[in-house]
């Protein structure tokens, strides 16, 4: 009995140390992108624009940092320019953070996987939405230029809606203007 009772607290302790490395997304934290309910990406030449620079923030189901964890990002297809220095895995810093700067153009609107982090293999977030400045109403090229300016300039497009609010608003020009001037392009 002694032996089984060591065995059952070993397996214990053993399933507790698994779930510590276990990411549970109700306690991680996707900043800018919980608040945007989506991506945005930029070209990062001469500087990456703040909305394109993502921290998340990985924890377990205790509410505890998971330091180590492997983080990585995907897309979704679509009409998308990714520029050659992007990076899409990370390491947390033991405080449970990553950071992932998000480099490129386009526009993909309202499909379920169109940017989505995983940490540890498991998803801590999907948004429908992954936008950029560099838009001309068909693809990214990789450059935010005057044709995606014109496009931006009908007012009408929710590509350029960043914050998916459902209308262009003073914080999307903002974003667009932080891209456009100057003009980004992928280095």
């Amino acid at each position: 009995m002694k032996k089984l009772l060591s065995a059952l607290f070993a397996l214990a302790l053993c399933s507790s140390m698994a779930l510590a490395t276990v990411p549970y997304p109700p306690n991680c934290v996707v900043t800018p992108c919980d608040a945007l309910n989506g991506a945005v990406m930029c070209p990062d030449n001469p500087t990456s624009i703040p909305t394109s620079v993502v921290t998340l923030t990985i924890r377990n189901q205790a509410n505890n940092p998971i330091a180590n964890a492997a983080v990585n990002v995907t897309f979704g297809s679509g009409p998308l320019c990714v520029c050659p220095s992007m990076v899409f895995n990370t390491t947390s810093n033991s405080s449970g953070g990553a950071t992932l700067t998000l480099k490129g153009g386009g526009c993909i609107n309202g499909v379920t996987d169109a940017c989505v982090f995983r940490a540890n293999g498991v998803v801590v977030r999907t948004y429908p939405n992954l936008k950029s400045p560099d838009w001309d109403g068909a693809a990214g090229n990789c450059h935010v230029n005057l044709p995606d300016f014109v496009r931006f300039a009908g007012g009408t497009d929710l590509c350029f809606d960043f914050n998916n609010s459902g209308a262009l608003e003073l914080s999307d020009i903002v974003i667009f203007v932080s891209g456009f001037t100057p003009a980004h392009v992928c280095p």
